[in-house]
């Protein structure tokens, strides 16, 4: 990853990474508390090592993160001193100047990325303070971001399900797990076995899983009942995706999958984009909005969720099996 910044070479960075390491392990066995990272460069470099380290941040987030690390922030704020960053810096370096080449939403990220590695690091006590504390995106812009339309459209659905039965079967699983439910890469990937009542058709999401931190309970697609009941048959071990059983298939592996699938309909798409699908498919078919809604995993109050799923369940049913019906 860090060979990829083009204003600077890999040696050079890796070698400020292991002073910036020491200067750290210094820190921690000093009972003086001093600023250990003086530029943003030093900070960028230490989260993206920190992201990667730490379990706890996903897979997807640490990719994205370091992509907005290297190819937006680097160059621009690099050499800007820690105690001396602000908001203006971000405003005149990256929020005008990428805004030809950037969308909104992504200069949003990339906005989050610097402002979650000054946020974390002045709660470590690795630089003195958070040079941001107190900003936040609305300081540069009132417009809400508009969301993009999903490259699939629901006209395409026979030709994505022709695709669909063509893939290998582990392949055609995954996508027809994600069409059907419109869940996330991430939520889909890491099924386990425990997760799934095949008898009751229904899938629970944990938390731990789950971009809302909240548990997902799903109603299973007939089809994707019947894949699933094959796939146990042909498979053991802990998760649904997993070559050993132990460890879920990789999201980038996933990712060459989508790749693939995408270059045999001619269409350039992503996982995300079937999700999408799966929204406008249910919006031009009649599913009620809060139904989809819900089937989305869109965050809501406890109240409210408690209330619609007493009474969206057989609904959520219905759409679901709607998309299975299409593209088996």
């Amino acid at each position: 990853m860090l060979g990829k910044w083009p204003a600077l070479k890999a040696a050079d960075l890796f070698k400020r990474l292991s002073a910036i390491r020491s200067e750290l392990m210094a820190g921690e066995r000093s009972t003086v508390k001093v600023e250990q990272i003086t530029d943003v460069q030093g900070l960028l470099l230490w989260f993206a090592d920190h992201i990667e380290a730490d379990k706890s941040f996903s897979d997807g987030y640490v990719a994205s993160a370091q992509s907005c690390i290297y190819n937006h922030l680097m160059g621009p704020l690099g050499d800007v001193a820690i105690k001396s960053l602000s908001k203006t810096d971000f405003y005149k370096r990256v929020y005008m100047p990428k805004q030809e080449t950037l969308a909104v939403s992504t200069l949003h990220k990339v906005w989050g990325v610097l402002k979650r590695a000054c946020s974390l690091a002045g709660k470590l006590g690795l630089i003195a303070r958070d040079p941001l504390m107190g900003v936040g995106w609305r300081d540069f812009t009132q417009d809400k971001e508009v969301a993009r339309s999903g490259r699939l459209k629901p006209y395409q659905l026979p030709e994505l399900a022709q695709c669909i039965q063509d893939s290998q079967f582990w392949r055609r699983l995954f996508f027809m797990m994600q069409l059907c439910h419109a869940t996330r890469i991430l939520e889909t990937s890491l099924v386990e076995w425990s997760h799934i009542s095949l008898d009751d058709a229904v899938w629970y999401i944990p938390a731990a899983n789950t971009k809302t931190g909240v548990e997902h309970k799903v109603p299973i697609a007939p089809a994707v009942v019947e894949l699933l009941r094959e796939a146990k048959a042909k498979r053991r071990g802990k998760f649904v995706f997993s070559q050993s059983g132990d460890k879920p298939t990789h999201t980038s592996t996933i990712a060459g999958w989508y790749r693939k699938l995408s270059a045999e309909m001619g269409v350039k798409f992503t996982s995300h984009d079937m999700r999408k699908l799966a929204r406008d498919y249910w919006q031009e078919s009649g599913v009620d909005s809060r139904v989809a809604e819900m089937l989305l995993n869109h965050a809501q109050s406890d109240l409210e969720g408690r209330y619609q799923s007493r009474y969206a369940w057989p609904e959520m049913i219905k759409a679901v099996g709607g998309i299975s019906e299409l593209v088996n």
